[in-house]
Order: C-alpha cells, then sequence, then structure tokens
C-alpha cells in the first residue's frame, strides 16, 4: 500500500513539472477499479492541488509573494517601495502589469503571465472522474476540487475580466482563445463554489486539517468575497469590449444578495465555528496559527521548501542583521488612518514635545501597534529608534543640527557632539538610502505578517514558518457588512441590523474602538485597516473603481527629531514631530491609469484571443 501511495505522488508531481502549460499526463486519473479497492488514494493524488494552489494565491504563503520580492501594497496608496533600483515596474508606471501574471515570471523588465488550466484541467479531470462515486469521502473530495476550480477562476477572472470557461477535462481542446463575458465568468465561479457546498463537510473528518482544506464554510467564504466583487464591479463599473469587460449594473443587486447571504451562513449559522481573535497581530506572526478565526491557510514548515520569503525581504537590519531588506515600508499617509480610540481620524501630534516617540502613537486602534512598526515602537523585544535628526539647543542660545546625509556616514556611526550616548540619526533610519539596507526612509517599518515568534540572529537561513491566512473570519464580517450597506442602497435593507452588529463587534474585538454606523465610506475604512497588508486593497481599489484617483499621488514620510535642550537644567531630551514629502525615490509617485482595471490577456499563449482594452 506504501509503495503504491509513494508511486502515485511520484506520477502527480512528474505530471505539475511538465513544461507544457496545458497538457498533463492521462496516468495523473487513477482507475475505477484502484479507487474501489483503495479509497484512500484518491485523497492521496488530490491533496497536491492545494499546492498548486497555493502558488496561484498571491499571499505569504507563496514564497516571494510578489514582482521581485516587493510586497503586493507597494504598488497601492497602503505601503512605499523603500529601494529605488530592482523596481522596473513601478518606474514603468504599469500596476496592472505587475499584477496581472497568476505564476509572475520576469526576464529584465519583460513579464510572462501563466494561466491557470494546466491545473484546472487536473482538478476538472477529477471532477469528471469522480463526482458520480457512492463514497461519501471522494464526494467531499470533489467538493474540494469544486473550491479549488472555482479559486483558480476567481484568480483569473478578478485580473482579466471573462475568461474562456471550461467544466470538463481539456485534453481535446485545441485552443483557449474564446473568452466568455465577464459576467458569466463570475457565474461560472458562483456554480462551482456553490456545487462544493452542497459536497463539502461541515468539518474535515481529520480535525487538525481542518483549516488547511476547504470544508462547507471554506467554501462560503468565498462565495462571499466572489460575489462581492462581481456585485461591485458591476454598480461602479462600465461594460467594455463587447461584455468581456465589466458586468451590467442590473446584475449588481443578485450578486450582492448572494455575497451577503453566504457571509451570512457562515456568521449566524454555523454554531460559532468561527470567531474574532482578541490577539489580531498573533494570527498572522507565528503565534496563534490554530485561532478560530482562521478558515483557510497555508501552511508553513522551516526548511521545508514551503517557508516565508516575506521576511527575508521586509525585515528590517535591527532583525534581520544584513542587508536586502525592507523593500517594502508603510508610509505617513497609512498610519494617520488609524482612528483614535474615541473613534477619530486625526493626524499626528506635531509641534507637540513628547518624552519618548511611542507616546505619538498610544491610543489609537490596537491594530496599529499589530500592523507597524513606528518610531519607538516594538518587536521581538527591541525598541526601534527612527528619528531623522538631532536638534541641539546650546547653553549660549545657538541651535546646531546633526544627521546622516547617506548610508555610509550611518555605518560610521557618528555621534552627537557633547551627547555621544546618541547617534545624529535614528540606527533603523531616517536618512537617505536607497541601496536595501534595512532602514527606513518614510518613518516606518512593515510589523504585520512578519515571523514573532522568536528572535533569529540570521534571517538568512529561512527559519522563520508562519502559515499564510487565507480566508478568515474577520474578512467574512467585512464582506457582509460592505454587501449589506451596498444592497440598502440598492434598495435591500433586510441585513443592516445583524451587519451592523458584527461589525460594531469587529471593531471593539479588533480594535478597540467604539461603534460606528456602518455606511460606505466607514466599511471601505475599516477593510482598509483590518486587511491591511493581507494583499487586499489593490483588488479593492479596483472593484470600487477609485483606483485611478491615487495616480500621480505623492506619499508622505513621518520625520521625528531628538531634541536636546542645554538651556535648562538637568538638560531635557525630547522628540518633535514633522510631516515631509516621501524622498526622491523613483517609486514614490503612485500610478494607475483607467487601463489598469484590467490586466493584459497573455496573448502569445492564446492567439486570436480578444485583447483587453488600453493593453492592444
Amino acid at each position: 500500500m506504501k509503495i503504491k501511495l509513494t508511486l502515485l505522488w511520484c506520477i502527480a508531481f512528474t505530471c505539475f513539472g511538465c513544461s507544457d502549460w496545458l497538457d498533463i499526463d492521462s496516468k495523473v486519473i487513477i482507475t475505477d477499479e484502484d479507487i474501489k479497492n483503495y479509497p484512500e488514494l484518491a485523497e492521496a493524488q488530490f491533496l497536491s492541488n492545494y499546492a498548486e494552489l497555493r502558488k496561484t494565491v498571491h499571499s505569504i504563503g507563496d514564497g516571494a509573494m510578489t514582482y521581485r520580492q516587493h510586497h503586493l501594497e507597494s504598488f497601492t496608496d497602503d505601503g512605499a517601495s523603500n529601494i529605488d533600483w530592482e523596481a522596473g515596474v513601478m518606474r514603468n508606471n504599469s500596476p496592472g502589469l505587475v499584477f496581472g501574471g497568476i505564476f509572475s515570471q520576469s526576464s529584465g523588465e519583460s513579464f510572462t503571465a501563466v494561466w491557470n488550466y494546466k491545473q484546472i484541467n487536473i482538478v476538472n479531470k477529477f471532477i469528471h472522474a469522480y463526482s458520480n462515486s457512492t463514497d461519501e469521502r471522494i464526494l467531499h473530495m470533489v467538493g474540494e476540487a469544486l473550491f479549488i476550480r472555482a479559486y483558480l477562476y476567481f484568480e483569473m477572472v478578478k485580473r482579466y475580466g471573462g475568461v474562456p470557461l471550461f467544466a470538463g477535462p481539456l485534453d481535446g481542446v485545441s485552443a483557449i482563445n474564446k473568452r466568455a463575458t465577464e459576467e458569466e465568468s463570475w457565474r461560472f465561479i458562483q456554480n462551482s463554489v456553490d456545487s462544493a457546498i452542497l459536497l463539502l463537510p461541515d468539518t474535515q473528518p481529520i480535525i487538525a486539517e481542518d483549516k488547511d482544506r476547504a470544508n462547507k464554510y471554506t467554501a462560503l467564504a468565498l462565495k462571499s468575497r466572489a460575489m462581492l466583487y462581481a456585485g461591485t464591479i458591476a454598480k461602479y463599473g462600465s461594460v467594455l469590449n463587447n461584455n468581456l469587460q465589466g458586468i451590467p449594473q442590473s446584475s449588481a443587486k443578485e450578486f450582492l444578495l448572494e455575497a451577503a447571504e453566504a457571509a451570512d451562513q457562515i456568521i449566524n449559522h454555523s454554531n460559532n465555528k468561527y470567531k474574532l481573535s482578541a490577539a489580531f497581530g498573533d494570527l498572522f506572526n507565528g503565534k496563534d496559527e490554530d485561532n478560530n478565526e482562521i478558515i483557510f491557510r497555508f501552511s508553513n514548515t522551516a526548511k521545508s521548501g514551503t517557508q516565508v520569503f516575506i521576511d527575508y525581504w521586509n525585515q528590517s537590519y535591527r532583525m534581520k542583521k544584513a542587508g536586502y531588506t525592507a523593500f517594502m515600508v508603510p508610509a505617513l499617509d497609512i498610519v494617520e488612518q488609524f482612528e483614535t480610540l474615541d473613534g477619530t481620524i486625526v493626524p499626528l501630534e506635531y509641534g507637540v514635545a513628547k518624552n519618548n516617540m511611542e507616546d505619538f502613537f498610544t491610543n489609537r486602534d490596537k491594530r496599529l501597534a499589530a500592523s507597524i512598526i513606528y518610531p519607538g515602537g516594538e518587536f521581538l523585544g527591541e525598541r526601534f529608534s527612527i528619528y531623522k535628526k538631532t536638534v541641539v539647543k546650546e547653553a549660549g542660545g545657538a541651535t546646531k543640527e546633526y544627521f546622516y546625509n547617506n548610508q555610509q556616514e550611518w555605518a560610521d556611526a557618528g555621534k552627537v557632539p557633547g551627547h555621544e550616548q546618541y547617534m545624529k540619526s535614528g540606527f533603523d533610519g531616517i536618512f537617505f538610502n536607497n541601496s536595501g539596507a534595512g532602514t527606513t526612509n518614510f518613518g516606518f517599518f512593515l510589523k504585520k505578517t512578519l515571523y514573532g515568534v522568536k528572535r533569529q540572529e540570521d534571517y538568512l537561513n529561512h527559519e522563520n514558518d508562519q502559515d499564510a491566512v487565507v480566508l478568515r473570519y474577520g474578512e467574512v464580517v467585512l464582506n457582509f457588512a460592505e454587501a449589506a450597506i451596498e444592497l440598502a442602497d440598492l434598495g435591500e435593507p433586510q441585513y443592516m441590523m445583524s451587519a451592523q452588529v458584527e461589525f460594531d463587534q469587529l471593531r471593539a474585538t479588533h480594535g478597540g474602538l467604539p461603534p460606528k454606523t456602518l455606511t460606505i465610506t466607514s466599511v471601505r475604512h475599516e477593510r482598509r485597516i483590518d486587511l491591511l497588508y493581507e494583499g487586499f486593497r489593490y483588488w479593492d481599489l479596483k472593484r470600487w473603481r477609485i483606483g485611478t484617483q491615487m495616480h500621480n499621488s505623492t506619499l508622505k514620510a513621518l520625520h521625528p527629531v531628538l531634541n536636546i535642550d542645554e538651556t535648562v537644567s538637568p538638560v531635557q531630551v525630547f522628540y518633535t514631530l514633522e510631516m515631509a514629502d516621501a524622498p526622491a525615490l523613483a517609486t514614490r509617485v503612485k500610478w494607475f491609469e483607467e487601463r489598469d482595471y484590467y490586466s493584459p490577456i497573455p496573448t502569445s499563449q492564446n492567439p486570436g484571443i480578444t485583447q483587453n482594452i488600453g493593453w492592444e
């Protein structure tokens, strides 16, 4: 039995490694007689589909999450590229292009977007072969296959609009160039996930696998996301390109009702299977990977080939002790979007003196400290020293400023004359640095999703193994709230009361915030904060059709100042804050053109297929 199982895995992985982008070996489907005698063989054959799915979903579960190791948020208004080199796509101003690849491959400044049809062929063959089985265990796996197919298509349709649709094996297909309309494509996702829901169990038989494999509620969570996307695209978008791009507004209500109902099934009809976590940051840093807020994840194990690379590229020098770090950092713009604990959105306190840098960030949404390392903030037991310059008011009345102009001066570590316990600029920045040396040009570092279980002396060893959270209950609540308010705007208010309760509970549990009236503006803001750095912002900007609002906008940076006043006794040491324009990096200007609402179709793979508008 063990030999047969090992052989089957070898056959499966051999097929997945084929150079051809569609064809698969027919031996990937085992015989009906094999299944009759050994039903577990179907499971062994099937499980590798999850490994393939993770390559499609942009998350920390898939190696270097982004193009050339940049965090996805570098291309939105929530993050900034902290370096000036190896960022060709940002310089070329093509966010639609960088997000266009399912499996992104690059050569120089060019891209190849590899479509999902090879994997779709595999799951379609599985569905076709076993959908008439009388074995409940096998039918559960057919449900998982339908879930995976829905997810694969979701990743394509949200990029391209209408795509070629296939419900059966593709072995006899000679060309994949006939696009369905975008509405038909979203309906196909809906039908696939609805079929999955009918077959999937409420909980996986092996409890330890329940977050790693799809169950009924996993499929409902995906449905709530996908139908919300479709509904808002219909409401806010335009129909273009012979219906290949866009959905008629008349369909918005139906899609949004599907989204709300799917979310409602999880929230109000799952017997409290999932709940919000008060330890918000620990959902992503490896400390609380079995928390009941997590619905679906990609497990990662150190040095097994499924480690997390986002730490490697986005960790600070303080932690990594090596260069090629802090490629993406938060900008001041997003930090000031975190509400104060009374529920208001206000700027930081400029022109005010405080004894400690971290005091400027107290009394704000708890998710700030869980998501961003700010000046004076803590990570893995260390406080971050982030300030632009030191201003010394001498006893005689003169004022002098000390700071580092560049990385070399920082490396030389010159101290403030007469106050040698202080560096001229902070150890972690700020001075102009475009080398990827791991200090910040903007005043902040990423925290959310970085490994926070133990201090590692050498991050180059890739010992970080936090899981990638793909679907979680907090998102479902936000999907529900957004669908509810959009439906109310369309004359369907029936979900508003329940959605308001859940919305306020999320704010209280995750952020420590008071209730807030559910509006389109408030739910979009809450979504931005709660889902920050999980890879949602770009897609939200697209489906709300507000991406172009950030076109040509320039990010802001925070410049804390260390002040030393010698005119009083004892000498006073305090900090103040200054707002500054983003440093002169080539990527400080955000770019989003009308064509970026859709990504370019990979026409080289599909001769004769209709290209999206603006990418001809």
